[in-house]
């Protein structure tokens, strides 16, 4: 059980950092763009991102120009993308497909080719620092790009084993950072935060009814519980370190990973999610976010249920 405490660091002595941590989740990633859309409506804007999975490439378009103008073409990318494109279920394609490569069902070089389509070549194009997390198979470690092909990272990063082939740089193979580090806290910390967001999507209601009780509902299930406690050990292991606000829009509501016909109800649900939660307190006198565990729950319903917070 989580001991929950409310806590406020000091003030820091150096100028503050703030750095965003943009989690993925497959087609959830869609609701880190509404709830981007509401932090930077409200001025709340970063001095370097983290991203994982989906969220590398939130995090690499963010990174290149850190404006609503970016999140208005996020969003457009997101509502351009079929489950046809990434999930071709075509029973012969897919058979076809693991006879091949006898790893998966999908080509991970869709992802590459999506990246390469609506992000710049390199990191050094970006106008903030990005970290973007892997996990390398062939060297089993956590991998962190900053540097070199920005589309590779991406695919890389969002490569979810078993589904897409792992993604290949420089003889290694690479799958999806969530299976080494989905949290992204200790490389938000080693670039100098003061200050860090993180939008968390793996979390769901505990209470909701498993969408599919076959062998993939379950496994789903499992793999989110396991993300959710991680990213919960992360927050209690860095809080000390900076002042940490973890937003969670996927509460109440949310489809599988691998469903992108929601994707625009999810950016539009999370965008009034987190425009309710700054407008409803969720910003401190001084502007900043207030640090804790938000839960964003409907405008309805309430602003927001906070699990931990500052005094």
């Amino acid at each position: 059980m989580l001991n929950w405490i409310r806590r406020r660091l000091p003030a820091p002595t150096r100028p503050p950092k703030r750095i965003f941590v943009l989690g993925g989740g497959g087609s959830r990633g869609a609701c880190t763009v509404g709830v981007l859309r509401a932090l930077l409506e409200a001025g709340i804007r970063p001095d370097g991102v983290v991203g994982c999975s989906s969220g590398a490439f939130n995090a690499a378009a963010l990174a290149w120009k850190p404006e609503l103008e970016t999140i208005e073409r996020l969003a457009l990318v997101w509502r351009s993308i079929r489950n046809r494109d990434l999930f071709n279920r075509n029973p012969l394609r897919m058979a076809l497909r693991y006879a091949q490569s006898h790893n998966s069902f999908f080509d991970s070089r869709y992802l590459r080719a999506l990246a390469a389509r609506h992000l710049p070549p390199t990191f050094a194009d970006l106008a903030i620092p990005c970290a973007i997390i892997a996990t390398n198979l062939t060297r089993a470690r956590k991998e962190v790009f900053t540097t070199g092909s920005l589309p590779d990272a991406v695919a890389a990063s969002s490569a979810i084993p078993g589904v897409f082939n792992p993604f290949r740089i420089d003889g290694d193979e690479f799958v999806d950072g969530a299976a080494a580090d989905n949290a992204g806290l200790g490389e938000a910390v080693a670039m100098g935060a003061t200050s860090i967001i993180v939008i968390d999507n793996s979390t769901t209601n505990p209470r909701r009814p498993l969408s599919s009780r076959n062998l993939t509902g379950v496994l789903a299930q499992s793999l989110q519980i396991l993300l959710g406690q991680r990213m919960m050990e992360e927050y209690q292991r860095y809080a000390q370190q900076a002042q940490i606000t973890l937003l969670m829009p996927n509460i109440e509501f949310g489809t599988e990973g691998t469903n992108f016909s929601q994707v625009e109800r999810l950016i539009d649900e999370s965008y009034r999610r987190a425009h309710a939660f700054l407008r409803g307190g969720g910003l401190g006198l001084d502007g900043q976010v207030e640090p804790g565990i938000h839960c964003l729950l409907p405008a309805w319903n309430r602003t927001g249920l906070t699990l931990a917070a500052g005094d």
